[in-house]
């Protein structure tokens, strides 16, 4: 299956046209200098979640499932985090434990046999920690990623599906796609804080017929998917009036009603000259906390006055 084989790290997507590109997030591989594994990650490598997809996506993919979707790989992303800097602090530590090793080595050991066996433990061993942990790491990264994306596409059966890839140029050898690629092409992307040769992407696909098919016993209407290159600026705009939806749970007090945060006049709506348009309500009780992207304004509120009542003003 075409689906539960994207992004492995041993197959690239095979040509096909019934295979659409309809989006792709870019990795910002950039991390912190200052990061220790576990215990003090810092920034990692992560895809920005966007504030809203455009009206294309949004067809395929929801805002609230792909914003979910990017905060569960950037989590794997972070937990699964090692050292990829040439100088990091704990490669720098390993080296201080190597060369203290060696001085106690020294100090301690009453024969030479003896030394010479402490020396070569306490010389190495700081480095085989080192290099074993970004093993472990890499090997977990991998593993989990590839769960995610194939449990994604195994459960999702509207004909859309994960891939992780990536491509790029290094020394004069092209590798992967900015449109495809294999998973050790992402992994290649993680190396490169500054994307300069090697860029990753989360690709968001469509299987056309399999969409189709889907459309048609859901009785969804059928959008066809159209690839990035082809969208259309309406296609890439966002949706109007696309907001984040309340948390469970959310109670609306008796006498407000919940809407988007700012709301935009009625286009036909004239402002006089010298005034604006101000809210009239009253603030929330402290008490009750209001979700991001939202404000809470009265049910009932009073028209905005008339032209000639706001110059007699």
């Amino acid at each position: 299956n075409k689906c539960e084989n994207m992004g492995n790290s041993d197959s690239s997507l095979p040509p096909d046209a019934n295979n659409v590109l309809v989006h792709s997030f870019q990795l910002d591989a950039d991390a912190d200098f200052c990061s220790l594994p576990i215990c003090c990650p810092g920034k990692q490598a992560m895809f920005h979640k966007p504030k809203n997809f455009s009206s294309h996506l949004s067809n395929f993919i929801p805002y609230q499932e792909g914003a979910k979707m990017i905060e569960d790989i950037n989590k794997i992303l972070l937990e699964t985090a090692f050292p990829n800097r040439q100088c990091n602090p704990f490669f720098i530590l390993c080296m201080l434990l190597s060369i203290l090793s060696v001085g106690v080595a020294l100090a301690e050991s009453d024969t030479i046999l003896s030394s010479m066996g402490f020396l070569m433990f306490g010389l190495f061993l700081p480095y085989v920690i080192y290099f074993g942990l970004i093993f472990y790491k890499k090997s977990k990264r991998k593993s989990r990623l590839h769960r995610f994306v194939r449990k994604w596409n195994e459960t999702k059966h509207s004909g859309v599906f994960l891939s992780l890839g990536g491509g790029g140029t290094v020394r004069g050898v092209a590798y992967g796609s900015e449109s495809g690629g294999t998973y050790d092409n992402f992994y290649m992307a993680t190396w490169d804080p500054k994307s300069l040769l090697v860029r990753g992407y989360l690709h968001i696909f469509v299987k056309y017929q399999e969409r189709a098919n889907w459309c048609q016993q859901n009785g969804v209407p059928f959008i066809p998917p159209v690839p990035p290159h082809q969208q259309t600026m309406e296609q890439q705009l966002a949706q109007q009036g696309q907001v984040p939806a309340p948390p469970a749970g959310f109670q609306i007090p008796a006498g407000y009603a919940l809407v988007p945060e700012h709301p935009q006049p009625p286009p036909e709506l004239q402002v006089p000259a010298g005034y604006a348009l101000v809210p009239q309500y009253p603030q929330p009780p402290p008490e009750f906390q209001i979700p991001a992207g939202y404000a809470l304004v009265p049910e009932s509120q009073d028209l905005p006055p008339s032209y000639n009542q706001a110059s007699k003003m």
